[in-house]
């Protein structure tokens, strides 16, 4: 639990000299996001975990180039192994940030970074852990306050209980948000 402490005061921490440091232009937007997850599980149960993915998103976007996110997630899996079932919940917590990088007038490329907390619990053996990793893709602008994303976000993890360890996530994902 201490790294989550350390994770979410780096995260405010950072959110907040972003925004003071800046008097120009502020957005914000919100929004939601529906993807494709695996987690990779070794240890007594070796698979790789697989689902779609959902997010709740919110955040800022300062000069048109830099976003900051905050996002929360949540991915279900049940799986069968040797005639024993399993089901693994995640729930996350994250802020990330991204660099956007102009194409076009409506289509930006981004890459970022994202850290805060994942939930997991998998047959029954539940821990709260640090995450953190990376992401890119594209945005399109729909209009004035319509835009998606098409990312990919890598998260390494650390989750450890009674022989299992989920090493990491991965998530290819699409976003609707609305900017204010």
């Amino acid at each position: 639990m201490n790294k989550l402490y350390k994770a979410l005061l780096v995260a405010g921490v950072t959110i907040s000299g972003t925004t003071a440091a800046t008097a120009a232009d502020v957005e914000y937007f919100v929004g939601a996001a529906t993807g494709y997850q695996t987690d990779t599980i070794k240890g007594d149960i070796r698979k790789d975990s697989e689902d779609m993915s959902w997010q709740l998103r919110a955040g800022v976007l300062i000069n048109e180039q830099h976003r900051i996110t905050g996002t929360f997630g949540y991915m279900e899996d049940k799986f069968n192994i040797a005639d024993t079932k399993y089901k693994q919940e995640q729930y996350s917590w994250l802020v990330s940030y991204d660099y956007l990088v102009p194409m076009n007038k409506n289509a930006n490329f981004f890459i970022g970074l994202t850290a805060g907390a994942n939930d997991n619990k998998v047959a029954g053996k539940a821990s709260t852990d640090f995450v953190y990793g990376g992401q890119a893709g594209l945005q399109y602008k729909w209009n004035e306050h319509l835009s998606s994303d098409l990312g990919y976000r890598y998260l390494e993890q650390d989750y450890s209980k009674n022989g299992i360890n989920i090493e990491n996530s991965q998530q290819v994902y699409l976003t609707l948000d609305y900017t204010f």
